[in-house]
Formats: structure tokens, C-alpha cells, sequence
């Protein structure tokens, strides 16, 4: 930006004041008193004229003069702006010190920007802080999906019941019939009051007593006639077999009929003891004949549990309706007979003992 002192701007106008005043009383000199007399057209080139030649001898006036490097071209924000140096050499045709003390003394300068606050360092007391509760970030949550519709659970099996150990020894567990029959129940997984209730009607009210000799292997070989009241005969014919002596007992309900060799006090036939010793075996591995009352009650068991199939059994101590009628049936070959119904006296007994 160009920069002219202000003293020499107040001489030009003064000069140019004092130029145009002499040319307006030149023209009023030289047409009289009346100033509106004044031509214009003249006065306009005179005072061109007059211009012209004080511009000529200002010019010439401010050669002569030596002036220090008051105008100056500077880019705006130039880093030589402010000089580094404040003392700067004098060279020749430089103004005396007196005429620098009527002189500005340095260019005017840009002025600096504000400069920045910085924060305070003392510490402020967190005490004096409001306290003010945090807003947790919104965090997107997941698509809800739909419940899965859990599946129907498989009904739990039943509790694996404890086996006993298989029944080696030539003496059988129990001296009565009740202590004989709940041991086989307990074994085979079924019903004392089935067992109780097939008992008493096939062999009655016999062997109530002490029959602990009646539940030994062999009994039968040195018995006498005891195996017509041990039941050691079959029912049928009444015939004993030949291991036991041979003859016969007197009480025969069949003495024409086909021999099945049904005996013991569950009725149970020879061909019922063969089938059935696959699963016999578990509870009698030595030895098995249905001559023992022990052995007779197993044989008889697992029978029925076979017959039984499919039927519900809901546990080993209680059978339903359906089933106990089912396995009557089956074990006397029909429920209906001359003088009654088989099945029915079966449940009917089974629901006595089984209390």
C-alpha cells in the first residue's frame, strides 16, 4: 500500500489553495470589481495551466529532498512487516537526527491477533462440580427372535430296580408261603397280590403251615408219601413221577385226560418250565424244578410277564384290571368254565391281596 507523509499532504493542498486563489484574483484584477464578469472559459484554462507548472515545480522540489524509505510496497502478512533491526545506518542524503525526531519512527505496523487464553492450571475441586448421572450409550439390540416351542419331552423310563443275586443255594429264600411269594414278586417285577391270588385258587388252602421242607432242592427223592401233600405229583393223573418213587396220589381231578405233568402250587406244566428257563436262569442258575415251591412261584412269574406283552403294567406292584384278566385267561386257558368265570375270581382275589 502506498504511504505519503502527512506533513507534505497538508503542503500540497495548502499550495494548491494558494494556486487557485491567485488565478481567481487575477481574473478579478483584470475585468474589474464585478466577479461575475469572470469568463469561464478562460478561467478554466488559465487555472489548467497554473496547475501544470505548480505540479512541474513540486515535482522538482521533491528531488532535491532526500527522504527515508517512508513508502513501501509490502505484501499483505509479509514476515518483514516488522523490522528486525531497529537500528539501521545512516547513508549519505539521509535526514539529520533532528529532522528523525520529527519523523515517525517506525511504518505502522499490523496489528497482532488476539492472542489465546489458556485454561487455568490449578486444579478445580471435584466437589464443586455438579454431579450429573450418565446416560449409557444407546446400544442396538438384537432382532428378538421368536421362542422356540420347546418339543414334548419323552416320559422318564422307571427306575432300574436293584437285581438280587441269583438263588444258588439248594435251600430257597422263605419258610412261609407269604415270605416265599414277596421274594419272587420283588425278583420277577410283578404283583405279590397276583401271585396270592393264582396260589389260592389252584392249590386251596394246602401247605399254610411250616412248609420250609417243601422249599429245598430234591426234597421230593426221600419223602415218602409227603409228595402227595408237597404237591409233588402231577395234578392230572395223580401219577408221581419215577425220581420221587413212583405210584400215585388219590386225588387226580383229570385221571382220563392228557397228562401236561401240571404240578406245584401254581399249576405249572412241564413244557412251562422249559420255555420259560431263558429268563429263569437270572434268579435260578444252578437248578430248577417246579416240584420246590420257590421254584414253582419263578416259573409261574415269568410266564406271566411274557403273556402279558404289550399290556400297560405300571409297575411291579400293581397291574391294571385289563392285564390281570388278560394273564388268567391265558394260564387257565380260558376265563369261563363250568361253574364260573376264571378271570373274574382272579381279580377279584388279585384286588383281596394286593391292598
Amino acid at each position: 500500500m502506498l504511504s505519503i507523509n502527512p506533513r507534505i499532504r497538508i503542503g500540497i493542498v495548502l499550495i494548491s489553495a494558494f494556486l487557485i486563489s491567485g488565478v481567481v484574483m487575477k481574473y478579478t484584477q483584470d475585468s474589474g470589481t464585478v466577479a461575475p464578469q469572470i469568463h469561464v472559459e478562460n478561467l478554466m484554462s488559465d487555472f489548467t495551466q497554473s496547475l501544470s507548472d505548480s505540479k512541474t515545480r513540486i515535482m522538482t522540489s521533491l528531488q532535491s529532498i532526500h527522504l527515508p524509505s517512508l513508502i513501501s510496497f509490502s505484501p499483505p502478512n509479509s514476515s518483514n512487516q516488522t523490522s528486525e533491526n531497529p537500528q539501521q545506518e545512516i547513508s549519505p542524503g539521509s535526514p539529520s537526527p533532528q529532522e528523525w525526531e520529527t519523523l515517525p519512527t517506525s511504518p505502522i505496523e499490523k496489528p497482532t491477533s488476539t492472542p489465546a487464553v489458556l485454561a487455568p492450571t490449578n486444579t478445580v475441586p471435584t466437589s464443586s462440580i455438579p454431579h450429573y448421572p450418565t446416560i449409557p450409550p444407546q446400544v442396538p439390540t438384537a432382532k428378538p427372535q421368536p421362542t422356540a416351542i420347546p418339543k414334548p419331552t419323552k416320559p422318564p423310563k422307571p427306575t432300574a430296580i436293584p437285581q438280587e443275586p441269583p438263588v444258588t443255594s439248594d435251600t430257597r429264600p422263605g419258610s412261609t408261603i407269604e415270605e416265599i411269594l414277596r421274594d419272587v414278586s420283588k425278583r420277577a417285577c410283578i404283583p405279590y397280590g397276583l401271585l396270592m391270588a393264582t396260589r389260592t385258587i389252584e392249590s386251596g388252602a394246602w401247605l399254610n403251615g411250616n412248609i420250609a421242607q417243601y422249599n429245598v432242592y430234591g426234597w421230593w427223592k426221600d419223602a415218602g408219601q409227603g409228595v402227595c401233600a408237597g404237591l409233588a405229583y402231577y395234578t392230572q393223573s395223580g401219577l408221581i413221577p419215577p425220581d420221587s418213587g413212583g405210584g400215585s396220589c388219590t386225588n387226580g381231578v383229570q385221571p382220563g385226560a392228557y397228562d401236561q405233568k401240571i404240578m406245584g402250587i401254581m399249576q405249572v406244566s412241564e413244557q412251562e418250565e422249559q420255555v420259560t428257563r431263558k429268563n429263569t436262569i437270572k434268579i435260578l442258575s444252578k437248578n430248577i424244578d417246579r416240584r420246590v415251591l420257590f421254584d414253582n412261584a419263578v416259573i409261574y412269574a415269568m410266564a406271566t410277564k411274557g403273556r402279558a406283552g404289550k399290556s400297560p403294567q405300571t409297575s411291579c406292584s400293581d397291574w391294571p384290571e385289563e392285564t390281570i384278566k388278560l394273564v388268567a385267561e391265558k394260564h387257565y386257558g380260558a376265563c369261563k368254565y363250568a361253574t364260573g368265570n376264571y378271570c373274574n375270581e382272579v381279580w377279584e382275589m388279585y384286588k383281596k391281596f394286593n391292598k
